[in-house]
């Protein structure tokens, strides 16, 4: 990818990350981009044009990067750490863009099929794990997901909407990596 295509992509996800569809500006990311909109249009043609490009690019970047996290050849708890740290702190990124607000193009099969794939290669990496004893023999492996999809977005959700509360201690989330892992590891680790 050319050097302008990937700072009007760079700009483009600053702004989409940080408002809702309908707010971004073209002008605006071409000018922080340091482009005029020529090469903007030459690339993208529109605001959707741009948008789905976004969307597809992100999607891709999760997936190589949570495949690799997960067929990482460490302990299994090492795994799960590993993914959530990235979903609070990678895909949490992504979450503006793949949920833009009223009036984006709908992106939503995409999307859905993304987390398709990640619930089902989330399944059978533990469920592997599970057969080689690394989780207890017990362990309900959808359980398993649907928690780490309750934490992660329990968690974003929390962080979005507690800055804006006065009183709560929104640093406190920092440390939610070791309240999930503490979880994580009391109700599906392997206990002697």
């Amino acid at each position: 990818m050319n050097d302008t295509r990937r700072a009007i992509q760079d700009s483009a996800l600053r702004h989409f990350a940080d408002a809702d569809y309908a707010s971004v500006n073209l002008e605006d990311i071409a000018r922080d981009a340091n482009v005029t909109r020529a090469p903007l249009y030459y690339y993208f043609k529109n605001k959707e044009g741009l948008y789905r490009t976004l969307v597809r690019t992100t999607l891709e970047d999760a997936r190589t990067h949570m495949d690799a996290l997960l067929s990482a050849d460490e302990d299994i708890f090492e795994v799960i750490r590993k993914e959530y740290g990235y979903c609070i702190h990678g895909l949490g990124d992504y979450r503006r863009i793949w949920y833009p607000g009223a009036g984006a193009p709908d992106c939503r099969d995409e999307v859905q099929a993304f987390s398709q794939w990640l619930i089902d290669r989330k399944t059978e990496i533990f469920t592997a794990a599970r057969e080689r004893d690394e989780l207890s023999r017990d362990c309900d492996v959808a359980e398993l997901v649907t928690l780490i999809y309750v934490f992660f977005y329990g968690t974003l959700d929390t962080l979005e909407f507690g800055q804006r509360l006065k009183g709560f201690n929104v640093s406190r989330l920092e440390h939610s990596e070791e309240w999930f892992m503490d979880i994580v590891r009391e109700r599906y680790g392997v206990h002697s």
